[in-house]
């Protein structure tokens, strides 16, 4: 489901000046677009940072269809959308099967655009990564134990697909994601920054240096922070803003097992706060998990429920006050956190808030239906 619409596009200068950035540690990206007076220290932001446009939000409408049947969904608004790219395609990509992203990729390198590809050791031997390195793109693999867990796209140094959706047949038609299409040159050159790592420098996990160019910005006027892990703790991140709520939490938990959230989350339902979530009901009764935990808290304002996809829910969202987003690649776990290789996004703007909150009702519904 499409929630907003922008733009394709994009030129060789932005993509020159997202590496030049990354290279050299200096914003480039604002010389594309100097202030009128030379001596004035408040650079602006790069030209496509003003888009009023400057989001898409998708969520799949999994009703895991036989495979056949699995036509016009968002892989191929994916496909489309990468096939506009001039110059480079950056994908790290957990798990990547969906036959239209892998099509497209083969299009792009046959075209003479630049197609870079890192996935999780786990997965490199799937067909379709085969069928990648058949056609002559590299695929790199992390080689370790630990999870390259990051989904994320990055089209000409400037349009960054990134959430929770794997980029398989069944993340799309089965099973619930978001995905999000960001058109800024700044948090793209902090996603290029982290294929850089990976890519050329093999480095992943605990080995990452700690070098995102652009954690905190301002898109359009809506401040947006972007965090790379386990070189930022992720779980620290999540619960200073989860502590900052005042009258409410939703969220909808793929996983989650990590103390340092859920205590934080805790804490603001002892000062009152409304708390509501939906987990994925597979390893929801572990002991591990913060579901029993809530469930069993007590407390008036709080209420989770197990979800109703038969298949899995595959969210890993915060909203707070309906006026904040956390979203990403990160189960809330201390695996997570520690080891693997994970992105999340936080948004502080109502309107964008107000479609995920649209989202996790249509969750929190489905999972109060008995199954």
């Amino acid at each position: 489901m499409n929630k907003r619409t922008a733009g394709i596009g994009g030129g060789i200068l932005v993509l020159i000046a997202a590496i030049l950035s990354v290279i050299f540690g200096q914003d480039f990206l604002a010389q594309l677009d100097p202030p009128a007076d030379a001596g004035n220290v408040d650079v602006p932001p790069p030209i496509n940072d003003n888009n009023p446009d400057w989001y898409d939000i998708y969520f799949t409408a999994p009703t895991c269809p036989p495979e056949e049947e699995r036509i016009g969904g968002l892989d191929e608004t994916i496909a489309d959308d990468i096939r506009q790219a001039q110059l480079q395609v950056d994908v790290a990509a957990f798990d990547l099967d969906a036959e239209p992203i892998v099509n497209a990729l083969i299009e792009l390198e046959e075209r003479g655009v630049t197609v870079r590809v890192v996935t999780d050791e786990d997965n490199g031997d799937l067909s379709s990564i085969r069928r990648l390195r058949r056609h002559g793109i590299s695929v790199v693999e992390d080689k370790r134990r630990a999870l390259m867990h990051d989904k994320f796209i990055v089209v000409d140094g400037r349009y960054i697909w990134t959430g929770s959706l794997n980029f398989t047949s069944n993340g799309v038609y089965c099973n619930n994601n978001n995905l999000v299409r960001i058109d800024s040159s700044r948090m793209a050159a902090n996603y290029m920054a982290e294929m850089d790592e990976m890519y050329d420098e093999r480095l992943f996990g605990p080995d990452s240096p700690q070098n995102t160019p652009n954690e905190k910005m301002t898109i359009n006027g809506i401040e947006v922070e972007n965090y790379f892990g386990p070189e930022r703790e992720m779980s620290l991140n999540i619960a200073r803003t989860v502590v900052s709520a005042q009258n409410e939490i939703l969220f909808m938990a793929f996983s989650f097992t990590d103390d340092q959230i859920g205590e934080a989350m805790l804490g603001r339902a002892d000062a009152g706060v409304t708390i509501r979530g939906v987990f994925e009901k597979t390893g929801s009764d572990t002991v591990f998990s913060y579901y029993p935990h809530l469930a069993a808290s007590g407390m008036e304002n709080v209420s989770v429920r197990t979800d109703g996809n038969p298949q899995i829910m595959h969210h890993k969202v915060f909203i707070i006050d309906r006026e904040t987003v956390i979203f990403g690649s990160f189960n809330f776990s201390d695996s997570a956190n520690r080891k693997n290789d994970e992105n999340i996004v936080i948004v502080h703007d109502p309107t964008f808030a107000s479609y995920f909150v649209e989202e996790f009702e249509t969750v929190w519904a489905e999972a109060s239906i008995e199954k």
